[in-house]
């Protein structure tokens, strides 16, 4: 009989020690065990798999640039002359734009809006404008110096507008005495419009035909 409770007391000592592991936990120091019994070259290779992945960051490497990608963009021999003409009145427009494809090999682009017509300057690349001393809204002195400043304002190769020639009705102001100095007003036609000084102004960026040759 005192054997008896000897063993229920070792049983109930084991289940209430603390230092006994519950039931389902793994003891801290199996996988050590487990690993003792793994031959070495597996034991190192569990070792490997363990280490921290090392991040490898790309370097990138720099593209090189051709020399001819660095060059300044610049305006083909084959590629056309162009004159933009901005006039209120149509049959004075027109006049102008037959006059030089007449007579020159120019491209002519015409409009009657003064906000198309700095579109139009900004889009495509002209040697020279025939503007009205008024067109709608504003006057064309204004237009150009507009377009003289976002020429000197942008990114293309072009930093100075090209040469001008402004065109004036009857009633028209004069033109400002800064303009009258500029270099690039080539000319101030007032109406009615004669061919040969329409000629005369372009004569400097296209060639242009004999308008009494037969």
């Amino acid at each position: 009989m005192e054997g008896h409770p000897k063993k229920k007391w070792k049983t109930l000592r084991k289940i209430g020690s603390p230092q006994g592991e519950s039931e389902g936990t793994v003891p801290a120091n199996e996988e050590e065990i487990v690993r003792t019994e793994l031959s070495p070259s597996i034991v190192e290779g569990l070792a490997e798999a363990e280490k921290p992945e090392s991040v490898v960051v790309p370097v990138p490497v720099p593209t090189p640039v051709s020399a001819s990608a660095s060059k300044p963009e610049t305006t083909s021999d084959d590629e056309p002359v162009r004159v933009l003409v901005a006039h209120p009145v149509g049959s004075t427009a027109r006049l102008m734009r037959e006059t030089l494809e007449s007579f020159t090999s120019a491209e002519v682009d015409t409009t009657s809006n003064f906000l198309r017509a700095f579109e139009l300057a900004l889009q495509k690349r002209y040697e020279m404008f025939f503007f009205g001393m008024s067109i709608g809204d504003l006057d064309g002195p204004l237009l150009y110096e507009l377009i003289s400043k976002a020429y000197a304002c942008g990114t293309g190769v072009r930093k100075l507008a090209p040469a001008v020639v402004f065109v004036r009705e009857k009633d028209d102001p004069k033109l400002p005495e800064e303009l009258e100095r500029d270099v690039r007003v080539k000319d101030v036609v007032s109406k009615p419009i004669r061919i040969e000084r329409l000629l005369k102004a372009v004569e400097s960026i296209v060639e242009v035909k004999d308008p009494t040759a037969g």
